[in-house]
């Protein structure tokens, strides 16, 4: 599933902040199959989520990632709402592997009509979300 977005708001504390950026977007989110490049994960368990900048590449890690690939569950399933979260993982560092708690990381989205109108991305440990409108 591919949730594009033109415009997105920056919450801090609850405030907006920064005002409305315009600005193309898109919240990429994939069952994982073969699991994900970095991480050990078990075939099939969750999501892959990813949000892309589709204004270009980024000028030092020339790629379009604003956030890299991170594993989640669905920890909710209502009739308006999908919320995933990111849960603990194994994670390829400089080191070797490592333990790595992605559960300060969540996506909601909300649904009308069958369709997907806004997403949101929880930074929990922030205190800091986005929220992606059409």
């Amino acid at each position: 599933m591919i949730f594009e977005s033109s415009s997105h708001q920056r919450f801090e504390n609850g405030q907006p902040v920064r005002g409305l950026q315009i600005c193309n977007r898109a919240v990429r989110i994939e069952e994982n199959i073969n699991g994900c490049k970095g991480y050990k994960l078990v075939d099939g368990d969750g999501f892959i989520v990813a949000i892309l900048n589709l204004d270009g590449n980024h000028p030092l890690w020339g790629d379009n990632y604003q956030m890299s690939p991170k594993p989640m569950r669905v920890v909710c399933k209502a009739e308006n709402q999908i919320k995933l979260r990111g849960y603990e993982v194994m994670a390829q560092t400089p080191f070797g592997w490592s333990c790595f708690d992605m559960s300060d990381y969540g996506i909601t989205l909300y649904v009308e009509n069958d369709e997907i109108v806004k997403c949101r991305l929880d930074m929990f440990d922030r205190n800091t979300y986005i929220e992606y409108y059409k």
